[in-house]
Order: structure tokens, then C-alpha cells, then sequence
């Protein structure tokens, strides 16, 4: 029975893994009637804890905002003065509702910004390789996290912030 025991867990840990995210890039799209622009991060850090026995795991990911750049200096400033960056420096989220099937990984969670939880849900593709590579999309409103929109001659910027992502996670 103690044999037994040992191995079950043996087994558990070779099928569980806890691994970082190793490279990332994170867009933001945003919107005015006069011009879109995108904004990228590749400094988003994580952690992903997969049991391949299960095909489920957790994921947190941050990204600070200040590492946002849309090549032109004066609209990320505003963006940081806007996200209010300097009390809430950070974009999180977490879940501990993740599961794969096939080449699709489906992750219920919690996205924090600008001081606000929500919760999102997301589908992303994954492909296993050398670890993995998820790669993704979704839309949130400004309004929903209590972000004031900038104007451009007196017109504001669409509310929908669409954001895409692409993660490389290895043990």
C-alpha cells in the first residue's frame, strides 16, 4: 500500500508542471475617428502550473503599463496619465480555471486594471512545443474599468480596447 502510495504521487509530479512565461507580446489596439494606433509590451511576466494528467492548470499574468509603446511618445504619456499608471502600474490577471482540449486553451479568470477586477474568459490557440505557445484575443471597455477616454478635437477614442497576445511558456 506504501509502494503504491509513492507512486501515485510520483506519477502526479511527472505530470505537473510549474512553468514561466519565457517571451510575450502583448498589443493594444485602440481607436479614434481620425486614426488607430497599437500599442506593445514584451514584458509581461507569469506563471503556469499544467497538469497534463488532467489537462488543467492555472495562469497568472502581469504586465506593467509603462511598458506600452506605440512609437509616439506623447500618446503613450497620455495613455499613462489616462490608466492613471502611476497608482495602478500594473495589468493582472489570474485564473485558476484553465483547460485544454485539442489546440485550444480555455481560461476563465479574473483581469485587474486601473484598481478594477473583472471577470473574462478567453479561448486561445496553444501549440505544444519546447513548451508552449498561446496566442489569443479579447475586447474590453474602458468604461467597464473606470478609464477616462482621451479626446482628440474634442472627439474620444472608442470605448473597446481590442488586446491580442502571444506567450511562450516553458518549464
Amino acid at each position: 500500500m506504501k509502494h503504491s502510495l509513492i507512486l501515485f504521487l510520483f506519477i502526479g509530479i511527472a505530470y505537473s508542471q510549474s512553468m514561466q512565461i519565457s517571451n510575450s507580446e502583448i498589443r493594444y489596439h485602440g481607436i479614434h475617428p481620425l486614426h488607430e494606433w497599437t500599442g506593445i509590451s514584451t514584458s509581461a511576466s507569469g506563471k503556469v502550473n499544467y497538469d497534463q494528467s488532467t489537462n488543467l492548470g492555472s495562469i497568472t499574468v502581469s504586465v506593467p503599463l509603462n511598458s506600452f509603446d506605440s512609437r509616439v511618445y506623447a500618446r503613450d504619456s497620455n495613455m499613462l496619465t489616462y490608466t492613471e499608471a502611476i497608482d495602478f502600474p500594473l495589468v493582472t490577471f489570474k485564473s485558476d480555471n484553465a483547460s485544454i482540449k485539442q489546440d485550444s486553451l480555455y481560461v476563465n479568470g479574473r483581469l485587474t486594471f486601473h484598481g478594477i477586477t473583472r471577470d473574462i474568459s478567453v479561448v486561445a490557440s496553444i501549440t505544444r512545443q519546447n513548451g508552449f505557445q498561446v496566442n489569443g484575443e479579447f475586447s474590453i471597455n474602458l468604461s467597464d474599468y473606470n478609464v477616462q477616454r482621451p479626446t482628440l478635437l474634442f472627439i474620444k477614442i472608442d470605448d473597446k480596447i481590442r488586446i491580442d497576445y502571444e506567450f511562450i511558456i516553458k518549464p
